[in-house]
């Protein structure tokens, strides 16, 4: 039996490179967090009309997500607000898009950023957070194709 692997990461970005034909990089990329999207959706809470089912979505950098989400909670109160989903994306405009898409065919309220069910919509927070979450990976999966798409051209032609 052949030596037990040290780096299992390092082993398998080796075999990553090997497969797709990539040089290795001996330099370090550097990365600036602050060019980073994230996309998130906040649930809340109409005291005037507890019945009413809102969300409302947000997208921005990295370094401004504590200032938006501030003045958000400012506008509509803290404590009629919670987070249900945050992650990085490549495009907050395009997930952004799909969302108010998506629900819009469903014959939701969409207006700006706020989302609102009809009146005896079955949807609650656990429903949203999944819907959003379906979405955002299909926006993934699309970038996904896209790169090996270009990839397999890049091959093809080269």
């Amino acid at each position: 039996m052949g030596a037990p692997v040290n780096n299992f990461e390092e082993e398998f970005e080796r075999h990553l490179h090997n497969i797709f034909y990539v040089k290795q990089n001996a330099e370090e990329t550097k990365c600036d967090p602050s060019i980073i999207e994230y996309f998130g959706v906040l649930a809340l809470t109409d005291v005037r009309a507890p019945e009413r089912k809102l969300w409302y979505i947000y997208y921005c950098k990295q370094p401004d997500i504590d200032e938006t989400v501030e003045r958000i909670f400012q506008k509509y109160g803290k404590k009629n607000m919670c987070e249900l989903f945050r992650k990085p994306i490549y495009s907050g405009v395009s997930l952004r898009s799909r969302v108010k898409k998506h629900f819009a065919e469903l014959k939701w309220y969409v207006k700006g950023n706020l989302l609102e069910a009809p009146p005896k919509s079955h949807y609650n927070d656990e429903r949203m957070a999944k819907a959003i979450s379906d979405l955002y990976f299909e926006e993934r999966k699309m970038l996904y194709d896209y790169i090996c798409m270009s990839h397999k051209v890049y091959h093809r032609y080269s």
